[in-house]
């Protein structure tokens, strides 16, 4: 089964954040025009889970069922 438009998106945030969590690039703290932003720890585990997951639905969608059958 093929992923919708918004699982795609999701999925290409999700690696992106992902990529730099590994590559130590996400900032914790920022500051920008007098606001300041503070960011907790990732987990990794859990944002790789969620990654394996729409992957796993975007190759083999899962189990596959046929029609529907009504009898009367």
């Amino acid at each position: 089964m093929p992923l919708t438009l918004q699982e795609e998106a999701r999925l290409a945030r999700l690696e992106a954040a992902y990529e730099k969590a590994l590559s130590g690039q996400r900032a914790k703290v920022t500051q920008s025009g007098g606001r300041r932003v503070e960011y907790g720890d990732v987990d990794l585990t859990k944002l790789k889970a969620e990654i394996e997951g729409l992957q796993a639905k975007a190759t083999d969608g899962g189990r596959q069922r046929g029609a529907l059958r009504f009898r009367l």
